[in-house]
């Protein structure tokens, strides 16, 4: 951690609502992006934005500076959607709406190439098929760029775990590519 964000971060703590709202603005984009991914819905995933940030602001005491504090942000962001999943006891259904939003969310210009695009959505549809955990560790990892250590942070579980779930996540990704491997056909 730098020390800016060491010391946003104590004033966060001692209640400066000036510094929430830099630790906001700071990572409010990464928290909605994760929270979409896993969710595949724009106004739950707004939702979800919204409840980390509030749980930040009431458990920010608990920060204990052992990890770095984005994987303790991630944390807080993987178990609120994987609650919220939990509960929901379904995966998520896409609308065109749903697949619209994913499009702006990975930076899709009117210029793209088709193809490309259609692809790039065939496989945020099948990632949000996989099961909870393995979507959330293939989100941190392959699309947040998280380390093995962050992982382990985030997802609370040793390196062995993530390693494990890693593998698996790949693996079933991979099942799941080759199933629909029509939809990446030129």
């Amino acid at each position: 951690m730098s020390s800016e964000e060491t010391a946003l971060i104590q004033r966060l703590k001692q209640g400066d609502e000036e510094a929430f709202e830099q630790i906001f603005r700071r990572y409010q984009k990464r928290v909605y992006n994760v929270a979409y991914r896993m969710i595949s819905n724009r106004e739950t995933a707004e939702d979800m934005t919204q409840e980390v940030f509030l749980r930040v602001f009431q458990k920010i005491r608990k920060f204990k500076g052992k990890s770095s504090f984005s994987t303790w942000l991630y944390r807080l962001t993987v178990n609120l959607c994987l609650d919220h999943l939990r509960k929901r006891n379904a995966h998520p259904t896409e609308s065109l709406e749903d697949i619209e939003e994913k499009a702006l969310v990975y930076g899709k210009t009117p210029e793209d190439d088709v193809i490309l695009e259609e692809r790039r959505e065939a496989v945020q549809r099948i990632i949000s098929s996989l099961p909870d955990k393995l979507r959330a560790i293939i989100i941190l990892r392959e699309i947040e760029g998280l380390s093995y250590k962050e992982l382990a942070e985030a997802m609370n579980c040793s390196m062995g775990r993530v390693k494990s779930l890693l593998y698996e996540a790949r693996m079933e990704l991979r099942r799941r590519i080759e199933r629909n491997k029509h939809l990446f056909k030129e």
